[in-house]
């Protein structure tokens, strides 16, 4: 995934997103125990904890630096995410954000299972085709995820995106892809999130959806004319052109 550096050039961006959106999930769900998938540095989850969550435990890969993370390291587990895990316990919460995209499309399923597999409320958002980012090698419309999720019984809930939307505060990925998923058979649940939808009158966007900031970034001359280029490069070239750019030869 992401490198730490990565997480603390974006990092201030991504606490006001996580601050911003808990709270209005703290409007109609329960947030007792959160699990992120995908964590990076745990920001998102010392978010939740400075909500109120009284447990909170993340799951990320091998190239986790635990001296970089903002939650305590014991909450943090190092599992492969194309992998089947099962923490042995349910939480409130779970949430995966912009990481699916980093997994094979073949291991799509297994990645839904382990989020479905602990908890019956998931908040999800990963990144559409022609996204762009790093190491992105499974870009698919919300809609693909959407069936993956219902094929085990969670229905698609978009409370958020709408009041989101415009939100300069709130990184644009975020606001274009972020849903959430509900256990059909857990009606407290369902019932909480669709009054809430209702009493607050929230328009429900379609599932595919380009925001304008990332279609501009897309459309750009520089995007269109150099990006695929350089993803064609062999591997070593790319690497020394890299090299070059940071200053690392």
């Amino acid at each position: 995934m992401y490198d730490f550096e990565w997480h603390k050039d974006h990092g201030a961006k991504t606490t006001a997103s996580a601050e911003l959106i808990i709270d209005i999930l703290g409007k109609f769900l329960e947030m007792e125990s959160v699990l992120d998938v995908g964590c990076g540095d745990g920001r998102w989850l010392a978010a939740f904890q400075a909500r109120g969550a009284s447990t909170i435990s993340g799951v990320d890969g091998p190239w986790t630096d635990r001296e970089q993370l903002l939650i305590s390291p014991e909450n943090v587990e190092i599992k492969d995410l194309s992998e089947p895990f099962n923490l042995g316990r349910l939480y409130s919460l779970a949430l995966s954000l912009e990481v699916a995209e980093h997994i094979g499309k073949e291991f799509s399923g297994i990645f839904v299972d382990n989020l479905v597999r602990h908890s019956d409320v998931i908040l999800f958002s990963a990144a559409i085709p022609y996204q762009g980012g790093f190491r992105h090698v499974n870009e698919q419309w919300q809609s693909y995820w959407a069936r993956l999720f219902e094929q085990r019984g969670f229905t698609p809930y978009d409370p958020l995106r709408s009041q989101i939307w415009e939100d300069k505060n709130v990184h644009p990925w975020y606001r274009q892809n972020i849903i959430l998923y509900a256990n059909a058979r857990n009606a407290n649940v369902t019932q909480k999130i669709s009054r809430y939808i209702a009493n607050m009158m929230i328009h429900q966007l379609p599932l595919d959806i380009v925001h304008p900031e990332k279609y501009e970034a897309i459309a750009s001359y520089e995007q269109v004319a150099f990006k695929p280029l350089i993803r064609r490069l062999p591997s070593q070239t790319l690497k020394k052109c890299t090299d070059i750019v940071f200053g690392r030869t």
